[in-house]
Order: C-alpha cells, then sequence, then structure tokens
C-alpha cells in the first residue's frame, strides 16, 4: 500500500503529467523514425528510406527541443545495439557506410526546425532543400571515409535518392502551406 501513494502523486501531479507526455511525444517520433527506416527501397551501400521526409515532419511540426531529445534518444537506443536502423543497429551500423547520413540528421533537424509558421514559403522551401544538401554533404563525406574516395559516391550516395527526397520535401512544404492556411483562418474566426 505504501507504494501506491506516490503513484497516485505521479499521476496527478501536473509536472508528472508533463513529464510523462513529453516521454511518450519521445518514443512516439522514436517509433516514426524506426518505421520510416524499415520501409526502404534496398540500394548499395545506402538505402532508400522514408527518414528524411520524418525528420522534415518532425522538425517542423515539433519544438526544437523535443524534436533533439527525440533524436537523440533514437540514435542512442540505436547505438546501444537495438534494431532502429534501416538494417540493423549498433555502434558498428553508426561507423558504417550509412552513419555519415544519420549524423547528419541532427544539423539537418536544426534547419527544419527553424521553420515557423510565420516563415513565407519561399523561405521554408529554401530551409527543407538547406536541411536536404546538409544530410547528403553529412553522409558523402562519410561514405567517402567509410567505403573509400575512389569510389562513384555521387552515384551511390545521392543520385538515386534526390529526386524522392526533393518530391518528399515538396509534399511537406506543401502540408506546412496548409497547417499554415489553417492557422491564419482559425485566428480570423476567432476574431
Amino acid at each position: 500500500m505504501r507504494y501506491v501513494a506516490p503513484l497516485i502523486f505521479l499521476t496527478t501531479h501536473d509536472g508528472a503529467s508533463v513529464f510523462f507526455k513529453r516521454v511518450f511525444l519521445c518514443f512516439s517520433v522514436v517509433a516514426l523514425l524506426t518505421i520510416s527506416a524499415k520501409v526502404q527501397v534496398p540500394f548499395y551501400p545506402v538505402p532508400m528510406t522514408l527518414q528524411v521526409m520524418s525528420l522534415m515532419i518532425i522538425g517542423c511540426f515539433l519544438s526544437r527541443t523535443s524534436a533533439f531529445a527525440s533524436l537523440s534518444t533514437y540514435v542512442l537506443l540505436g547505438a546501444f545495439g537495438l534494431p532502429l536502423f534501416a538494417t540493423g543497429g549498433g555502434i558498428a551500423y553508426l561507423l558504417g557506410p550509412t552513419g555519415g547520413y544519420i549524423f547528419g540528421f541532427f544539423p539537418c533537424l536544426w534547419i527544419f526546425s527553424s521553420i515557423t509558421t510565420r516563415s513565407s514559403a519561399a523561405v521554408s522551401a529554401l530551409l527543407l532543400l538547406c536541411g536536404v544538401v546538409t544530410i547528403y554533404a553529412c553522409g558523402l563525406l562519410w561514405l567517402g571515409v567509410s567505403i573509400g574516395w575512389n569510389k562513384p559516391l555521387l552515384s551511390l550516395g545521392l543520385f538515386p535518392f534526390i529526386g524522392g527526397d526533393l518530391a518528399k520535401a515538396f509534399v511537406v512544404w506543401g502540408l506546412l502551406r496548409a497547417d499554415r492556411k489553417t492557422r491564419v483562418r482559425s485566428k480570423t474566426r476567432a476574431w
């Protein structure tokens, strides 16, 4: 019985409620990133996944703190060996050919989270493109270190993916525009 009172306090106290909501949000984002990593078209050495689109959505619609906490949790759990990444997990996976792309998620998330509902359509599009370029820059640099600079890095790590990622950026850009219009309409109705 003495253990029940602290549990009741945790579930009724506002601070604990906020804490549990944040933990739930964090693990929901980890689940989204994991599922989007598993939805893939196998390429060698880098598979084509939906993670870039998931990162765009996470960065654009969550706070920067929540987005980074969730991404850090995802990478740490994957580094500890949980098979959260496209084809596995562990430190060896992060040091493999796709590790640069995963570590490129952090600076690109910073760029994506700079997009606000007040950002113009052109600024939103530019920031989405800059985020994608950042992922590719980090990924291609590490790919060169990992498999050798004498390999056709652009053919292995850029050309098969750029069209799909630009289409994903366009979809997220459309979602941002629709969200902005919805927010403007709801503010207009409130007046």
